[in-house]
């Protein structure tokens, strides 16, 4: 009885002591599954059909910011958002509308954190302002920007 009350005593000082950013990763992590990653592709690639050829991609880009929350504590949502999306322009596990269904997740993962979405409704943005975001997506996804490309952008709203 003791050895299972000090195990408890143990697992509740380390879930206490884990950073807040491991915490909500944690928390979003069962909320962006790939379930939910195909249900918006199917919206945004709609009338064609969503097809995931890369299952496997589709998990793994999903639990990038997990990872990068456990090894990186530091890091801020930002670059989990941003990690998010990485993943999923570089897998490429949708048959279509990749970029598109990484945007919008990285979007509603910031928005999920409580902190303002890439691109607010309320913000009006220029054409030129909304080419650049449309830009840096392209770029990650030609493999001429890197993952800091896509961290620039979420910073700045931040």
């Amino acid at each position: 009885m003791m050895q299972l009350s000090q195990t408890l005593s143990d697992c509740q000082t380390t879930i206490c002591m884990a950073p807040p950013s491991l915490i909500h990763a944690q928390r979003l992590a069962r909320l962006f599954t790939p379930t939910y990653a195909q249900c918006i592709n199917a919206q945004l690639v709609h009338p064609a059909p969503s097809q995931v050829v890369k299952p496997n991609e589709l998990s793994s880009a999903l639990a990038r910011p997990l990872q990068v929350a456990h090894y990186e504590p530091e890091r801020s949502p930002a670059y989990l958002a941003a990690t998010l999306s990485y993943g999923l322009i570089k897998g490429h596990p949708f048959l279509d509308g990749n970029k598109r269904t990484a945007f919008f997740l990285a979007n509603e993962y910031l928005r999920a954190h409580g902190l303002p979405g890439l691109v607010e409704e309320k913000v009006k943005l220029s054409y030129t302002e909304l080419t650049a975001v449309a830009d840096q997506y392209i770029g990650v996804a030609s493999g001429r920007l890197p993952l800091d490309a896509l961290l620039r952008r979420t910073l700045r709203k931040e």
